[in-house]
């Protein structure tokens, strides 16, 4: 059979464009989803959030207090219950995800000189949530409490604001939050869904490509280019490495330009990591699709690679807090060295001698499964279906003697 890797490439494209599964998922699945990830994070962080009060003291300074707690952007006060029973049922009913107790007597023990906590109840089965509500609670209370602490000075002890400021903090804290100073989740968490997203597409698309031909009957005319493995790899693979790139170019722009996610890089030190992504997953799914012996197969392999990928890549929780076993199974993914580099490049503006060991470690991720499915395919696919073609028949029943 006369086999040309033009044509190869060209069949390969014509069954994409005619299968509307596969071109929704190639094509439209990306983009979708980086829409959707980027509209759930549109406010980039957490505000709003439904809190219910009790106010127990019922007094012009726990009136403030509320009021400060209004026009905080994390709070925004929906009901007043007048016991502690009521703002828990709140919580645990979904009503509310925060709770403010302010205590009796609150005003006048501080102007004697006593301190008396405000208690706030806070959802914590949503992290996403308790840490946005411990976070603003504490800047609005601190906020606050200098600021009274600030005029009951001035008004006993005649101090000037800079002395009275030198009085409640000796020692000033100072900090700063380089690459991400507003706290945005959507600048932390965007490149990472997009990534791990298009690493999906990618790996579904090649885990495909041999087992369809191996269930149409066909994967036996490749048996020609058996001497010249890199044929078939490169003519199965090459279609979806070019979808990826566009894919990602996609992506990004949709990112950086509708959703406002950081660019603090080069772009193309930015193409070294895609580029190099890509090999890699088109390596690996190009050997998945040579080991399993049909799509179902192929696509189960994929999702148990890709699903855990992102959970242990180390973008939403940290190596150093993983088990060693974990960290390393987590940088055998090739998802973990292109968040590190996305991030490294888009977030921090670094150039490429920051992630030049990403670069590498992709680079050889795929060149270790191209190489290791040439030598399947030179030495050992082709062989055992030639073996079971060739195996002797029995003798026919009539010619047995009796």
């Amino acid at each position: 059979m006369d086999l040309r890797i033009g044509k190869l490439i060209s069949e390969e494209w014509m069954h994409i464009l005619k299968d509307r599964r596969l071109f929704l998922i190639l094509f439209f699945v990306p983009v979708m989803y980086t829409v959707l990830f980027g509209s759930i994070y549109v406010h980039h962080k957490v505000t709003e959030m439904a809190t219910v009060v009790i106010d127990e003291d019922q007094s012009p300074l726990s009136r403030q207090v509320i009021q400060a707690f209004e026009q905080s952007e994390s709070f925004e006060i929906t009901k007043e219950y007048h016991s502690e029973e009521d703002v828990k049922h709140a919580l645990e009913t979904g009503e509310a995800k925060v709770g403010l107790v302010i205590p009796s007597n609150f005003e006048a023990k501080l102007k004697h000189g006593e301190t008396l906590p405000i208690l706030t109840l806070i959802d914590g089965s949503n992290m996403m949530i308790s840490n946005s509500a411990t976070k603003g609670a504490n800047e609005v209370i601190t906020t606050f409490s200098m600021g009274y602490s600030q005029k009951k000075l001035q008004l006993q002890q005649g101090l000037q604001n800079e002395q009275v400021m030198n009085t409640l903090s000796p020692i000033p804290y100072r900090y700063r939050i380089m690459y991400n100073s507003a706290f945005n989740y959507s600048d932390f968490m965007l490149y990472g869904l997009v990534g791990a997203i298009l690493q999906q597409v990618l790996f579904l698309g090649i885990a495909l490509t041999i087992t369809r031909e191996k269930d149409a009957g066909t994967w036996q005319r490749f048996e020609v280019w058996k001497r010249n493995p890199w044929r078939i790899a490169y003519a199965k693979t090459a279609p979806y490495f070019l979808i990826n790139l566009f894919n990602t170019s996609v992506t990004f722009v949709i990112a950086l330009y509708a959703f406002g996610a950081p660019m603090g890089g080069s772009l193309l030190v930015g193409l070294a990591i895609i580029l190099s992504f890509t090999f890699a997953v088109s390596g690996i799914g190009y050997l998945i699709s040579l080991f399993s012996g049909n799509q179902l197969g192929a696509t189960q392999t994929a999702m148990l690679i890709a699903v855990p990928s992102f959970m242990l890549s180390g973008f939403t929780w940290p190596f150093e807090a993983m088990p060693k076993a974990l960290q390393v199974f987590g940088h055998m993914l090739p998802l973990t060295y292109f968040l590190d580099g996305v991030r490294n490049v888009f977030v921090k503006g670094n150039d490429f001698s920051v992630i030049s060991h990403d670069c590498v470690a992709l680079i050889l991720t795929g060149a270790l499964t191209y190489f290791i499915a040439m030598l399947l395919t030179r030495f050992v696919v082709f062989s055992k279906k030639k073996t079971s073609v060739h195996q002797p028949a029995l003798p026919p029943s009539s010619k047995l003697t009796a």
